[in-house]
């Protein structure tokens, strides 16, 4: 009786206070990449914001993942950008159909220009005397970190969530999961879906997903059943191909990485290698971990007593950047 209390106060809270939130605090827009590629991006910005935070998102999310995030960001007084990566969401870079649900992208280089691109055009001109702080989930994580690694002026802190530095490649060594996607790549079939991977299905998985909430969980499924924007779900051998070649580089160059790092993870995990971040941390000092052991990948999406810890964490780390203003009005 108690969880199904439990399970109808969170939906409750998030077809109230977070659909409220969404419709009357955010806004929306394109941004247009050096290609000529519209990207869909959010922002949520409180009346006297302590910081900006943009938030770099994961391998097949949108920003209807991220509604309760970024409301807690928001509520706390930070200013909040969120962009869509190309072929995720709205914005646009998607394969033709039938083949929209496949993730394809030819090098992460084209997500960090994409990345720079919403910062000058949308963030900067908004929230140019403010501290930013980059917020980054898994693929979000190697993004932020080749960012980081070529851009180094833009950001004053850094947190990353289950950050994908190494991934975990199956029954594969990685460099045979490379060598064989680079070889699909180059005979022409680098859009194809990568093997393992799986087309998007109505069906729901949440005891196979990296989340422990079931209400968290079919919150956003929810949203990709309804909205075909939201059924991106396997990678191309292109993906993997080019995602295997960043997180080498971001590795090798981790240390032009200069600001304070936060790195969250998950003792769970079943798609990054603890080693990554072993790797990672050597080359960045200034970085400190903070563990959830009993977490799954997605730790913003874990069970209530390890979210709570976890945003206590992520607020306690931001707290040098002032506590919310009077004037910031709180949805509660």
């Amino acid at each position: 009786m108690q969880r199904m209390q439990d399970k109808q106060l969170y939906l409750s809270f998030m077809e109230t206070a977070v659909r409220q939130w969404f419709e009357g605090c955010t806004d929306s827009g394109s941004v247009k990449a050096g290609d000529g590629t519209l990207l869909r991006y959010y922002t949520a910005i409180p009346e006297k914001p302590r910081a900006a935070v943009v938030i770099v998102h994961g391998f097949c999310e949108f920003f209807g993942k991220y509604h309760e995030p970024a409301m807690r960001f928001w509520q706390e007084g930070f200013a909040v950008f969120f962009c869509e990566h190309r072929g995720h969401g709205y914005s646009g870079g998607k394969l033709p159909e039938p083949d929209e649900d496949i993730v394809y992208i030819d090098d992460y280089r084209t997500y960090v220009s994409d990345l720079k691109c919403f910062l000058d055009q949308i963030v900067m001109p908004r929230c140019a005397d403010l501290p930013k702080i980059l917020f980054a989930h898994s693929m979000g994580g190697a993004i932020a970190a080749l960012f980081l690694e070529s851009y180094p002026e833009y950001f004053q802190e850094a947190i990353f969530s289950s950050p994908m530095f190494m991934l975990k490649t199956g029954k594969y060594p990685a460099w045979v999961a490379g060598a064989a996607a680079g070889i699909m790549c180059l005979t022409g079939r680098g859009r194809e879906l990568a093997p393992g991977e799986k087309r998007f299905s109505d069906q729901n998985i949440f005891e196979k997903s990296s989340t422990l909430s079931r209400e968290r969980y079919e919150y956003q499924f929810r949203q990709r059943v309804a909205d075909r924007h939201y059924q991106t779900y396997g990678a191309s051998y292109s993906w993997v191909a080019a995602s295997l070649r960043a997180t080498r580089k971001l590795l090798a160059d981790a240390y032009k990485i200069r600001i304070p790092v936060s790195l969250m993870s998950a003792g769970r995990d079943s798609l990054v290698k603890r080693e990554g971040f072993i790797r990672f941390m050597q080359k960045v000092p200034q970085t400190r971990e903070y563990a959830f052991e009993t977490s799954k990948h997605e730790i913003f999406n874990a069970d209530d007593e390890t979210v709570r810890a976890y945003y206590d964490r992520i607020f306690s780390v931001l707290g040098k950047y002032g506590p919310p203003g009077r004037s910031h009005r709180v949805i509660s």
